[in-house]
């Protein structure tokens, strides 16, 4: 027990700190000194205690005794442990008040360099900051003189679109006005009958134009029908002397009074006249002779629309129309329509044409049939011909051709013999002839074989 007391208070030494601990921590350590010294002494006494006494003296506990002498112990050291306490205060605060004066200079130290070290720091970043900042103001002010650049540029673009745009509305109220002064002219001079017949047969001129038709080869244009029959405005000329006959009808008066009409009942009286006047015209056509199959044209014509919407309204109004002209035999046309009956006719006439020349192209195939055997008959004869004629040349060039190098190969003989070099001059060679014995000599009669007399050479005495 004593042991364990003992290192106890060695513990509390352990620690107790320099000068540097509180006040707190110096009151544990006179407290473990008191409370050791006083068990220290309750273990003496017991000690004490265990030796053996005479057999008249009355057993007392130890533990009471030890308790009771601890009492003792710490009521005595009760006043100086006051006083230890009262001096441990007095030392610990005059202490603390050091080491606080120490801390506090150290950390103002650690503090006033640290606040130099930030000044440095905040004196680069504001360094740094002034220059982007004036970067950034330079880039702000070229930014500036580009824009206000680019807005006067833009300011005279505007200008000139303003200015632009005047004069296109200005050309634009111009036209206008002009168009609306054509239009005026134009319906004037479709006022009269003669007139929009006249701009229909253009308009018809050029249908055929496009569609490939050539006056005069493909279609006759006002031309008087035999007997008084009539004279329509275009007459096709097809194959086997047919013909098909085209009349141009516009009613454009009757249309104009519909689209000029203000009231409903105007319009629908518009309306109910004009196509009442195109069936008229329709009767028109084919009271006279222009479908008459006796005289050579087709049983039925053709009646032309020079307009795309007024033909549009006629079947937007009153489809049967169309159906009482086909029973009538009256096909009616506008621009586009008539482009594609155009079109089937000329595929006709060509399919007819094809058809009527087909016989003099079996005709002229077999005349080609029968020049073509008496060719191959020449043919046949001219190759007997250069067959003998072969035969001649292969004659020639063989068996006569030899015997006649073997008679050159003789006079070859002759001349080596005459000792005449195969260049000899004119005269040399005259010599060598008089140097031929007299029995290799001609005669001086001798002809040859076509009577030319040969030539005798005279000789030196």
């Amino acid at each position: 027990m004593l042991k364990w007391h003992i290192c106890s208070i060695e513990n509390l030494r352990t620690r107790l700190p320099d000068r540097k601990k509180s006040m707190g921590v110096a009151m544990e350590i006179a407290l473990g000194l008191i409370i050791g010294l006083a068990l220290g002494g309750a273990a003496l006494g017991t000690v004490l205690l265990r030796r053996p006494t005479p057999a008249a003296t009355p057993t007392i506990d130890p533990t009471v005794e030890a308790e009771a002498a601890a009492a003792r112990l710490l009521a005595a050291l009760r006043p100086e442990l006051a006083s230890l306490q009262q001096q441990a205060l007095l030392q610990n605060n005059d202490q603390f008040l050091a080491l606080a004066q120490n801390r506090l200079q150290t950390e103002t130290a650690r503090g006033d360099e640290q606040l130099r070290a930030r000044g440095d720091a905040i004196e680069q970043g504001l360094h740094r900051v002034n220059q982007t900042l004036a970067s950034v103001t330079d880039y702000v002010q070229k930014i500036d003189a580009a824009r206000g650049q680019t807005l006067t540029g833009l300011t005279t673009v505007m200008e000139e679109n303003r200015r632009t745009m005047r004069e296109l509305a200005e050309e634009s109220r111009r036209g206008m006005r002009d168009l609306g002064t054509e239009t005026a002219r134009l319906r004037s001079a479709l006022a009269g009958g003669q007139t929009r017949g006249q701009w229909g047969e253009r308009m018809a001129e050029d249908v055929l134009r496009v569609a490939g038709m050539r006056e005069g080869l493909n279609y006759r244009k006002n031309r008087q029908l035999a007997q008084g029959g009539g004279r329509p405005d275009f007459t096709f000329l097809l194959p086997q002397d047919r013909v098909l006959h085209m009349d141009v009808k516009f009613p454009l008066a009757g249309y104009l009074r519909y689209l000029e009409a203000e009231t409903e009942s105007d319009r629908d009286n518009a309306i109910r006249q004009f196509l009442s006047d195109v069936r008229q015209r329709v009767r028109e056509v084919t009271t006279r002779d222009y479908i008459n199959p006796a005289a050579g044209t087709l049983d039925y014509m053709l009646v032309f629309i020079p307009n795309e919407q007024v033909y549009g309204f006629i079947h937007e109004q009153d489809a049967a129309i169309a159906e009482e002209a086909l029973q009538r035999r009256v096909v009616l046309c506008s621009p586009l329509t008539l482009f594609a009956v155009l079109a089937v006719i000329r595929q006709s006439v060509d399919s007819m044409r094809l058809e009527q020349h087909a016989n003099e192209i079996l005709g002229a195939l077999g005349a080609f049939q029968r020049e073509w055997g008496n060719y191959q008959e020449s043919v046949e004869k001219v190759g007997k011909r250069l067959a003998s004629t072969q035969n001649a040349y292969e004659e020639l060039s063989g068996k006569r051709t030899r015997q006649l190098q073997r008679k050159l190969d003789k006079v070859e003989i002759l001349r080596e013999q005459s000792g005449v070099p195969p260049d000899a001059p004119e005269e040399a060679a005259e010599q060598s002839a008089l140097a031929i014995p007299a029995h290799y000599r001609l005669p001086d009669d001798t002809c040859l074989p076509d009577g030319t007399e040969v030539p005798t050479v005279a000789t030196e005495t």
